[in-house]
């Protein structure tokens, strides 16, 4: 994949092309933004550009225009690249949620080697802040005195989570949520049968086409909405023992309450942008049009929900019980 293919972070791959077309290449990038907005795909496409072997980078060449600043996909380096087997681009992903130091350390005994064939080495870490404390101190000693030619690309979903020791070595960019629209057209590519619910999925993805995707395969999260739309619309009629039972059924459930939460927060959303705007074609819930405008919830109740509901993701992320959780978030959201 060139980065032309790529659609929707084109202010990302514009800053990376004025890198090669003004000749100051980085040596670290940090790629950062939400999960499956395409970081990695950009990463890999950026290193194919680095080292096509049709790409003119050299100080001598004449400048090229911005739009010829791209892997040509043909020639022997970026067929390489393309299959995964690039000898000068190498890739170092989490091992069960980590990277260890023995990772950091192969790397570092090959990246003072001269490059193979390419024109840089590229190392592209994805998932950087799972990166163990060792593994970051021994990587910020590469970043200290980089190699030359070589360029590393830490890709992370959660860049608070590096040093900033790190972080103030690298170049960085920014990557957005995709828009609904494209996520949607990207999934007709390989899903034009499922129809509607190509669109939902777009709508609930909050932007990433990964979660876009993993919502049309698992079909369970589809039903998991609609059971959580119907309990959350009547939820100012149900007891505490039918809240309680109904949380229940999640206990230590920690993706399913966060998914529970995430649908809320669109339910919510929906309900502050109808309520002041007006306008139904921007509403994810289209199917739920009819129940939205009904709705009689106040401004200050809705912001209220939509507060508790980043509250509580945020507890979860701290490992607070995924039960206890969602039974404190319905006992304020009716309290206030």
């Amino acid at each position: 994949m060139a980065l032309k293919d790529i659609r929707g972070q084109d202010t990302a791959i514009q800053m990376l092309k004025n890198c090669i077309i003004n000749k100051h290449v980085s040596h670290a990038y940090l790629f950062q933004g939400p999960e499956g907005v395409g970081k990695k795909a950009v990463a890999l496409a950026f290193a194919q550009a680095l080292n096509c072997l049709d790409l003119q980078t050299d100080q001598s060449l004449p400048v090229l225009s911005w739009s010829e600043i791209d892997g040509c996909g043909c020639c022997l380096s970026c067929r390489k690249a393309q299959k995964g087997n690039h000898p000068d681009i190498h890739v170092i992903e989490p091992e069960k949620y980590t990277i260890k130091i023995e990772q950091i350390r192969k790397l570092r005994g090959s990246v003072f080697y001269k490059c193979y064939e390419g024109l840089y080495k590229v190392i592209i870490i994805d998932g950087a802040h799972y990166m163990t404390i060792e593994a970051a101190n021994s990587l910020l000693k590469v970043l200290e005195e980089p190699p030359e030619n070589t360029v590393f690309i830490l890709v992370s979903s959660e860049p608070g989570k590096l040093p900033d020791t790190i972080i103030s070595r690298c170049q960085q960019i920014q990557f957005q949520p995709l828009s609904t629209h494209i996520i949607e057209e990207l999934l007709k590519d390989n899903r034009p049968e499922q129809g509607g619910d190509l669109a939902l999925a777009a709508g609930l993805a909050g932007g990433s086409l990964a979660k876009a995707r993993e919502l049309l395969e698992g079909g369970e999260i589809l039903i998991q909405r609609q059971e959580t739309l119907e309990f959350i619309q009547k939820v100012w009629e149900r007891s505490w023992s039918e809240i309680i039972l109904w949380c229940e059924k999640w206990d230590k459930e920690k993706q399913k309450v966060k998914n529970i939460l995430e649908i809320l927060g669109f339910w919510y959303r929906d309900l502050l942008v109808y309520r002041t705007t007006g306008r139904e074609e921007i509403l994810i819930n289209q199917d739920y049009l009819a129940d939205i405008k009904r709705c009689t919830l106040s401004l200050t109740k809705i912001n209220n929900a939509l507060l508790l509901i980043n509250k509580s993701i945020k507890q979860l992320e701290y490992n607070v019980s995924p039960r206890l959780t969602l039974e404190v978030f319905f006992m304020n959201l009716k309290i206030n």
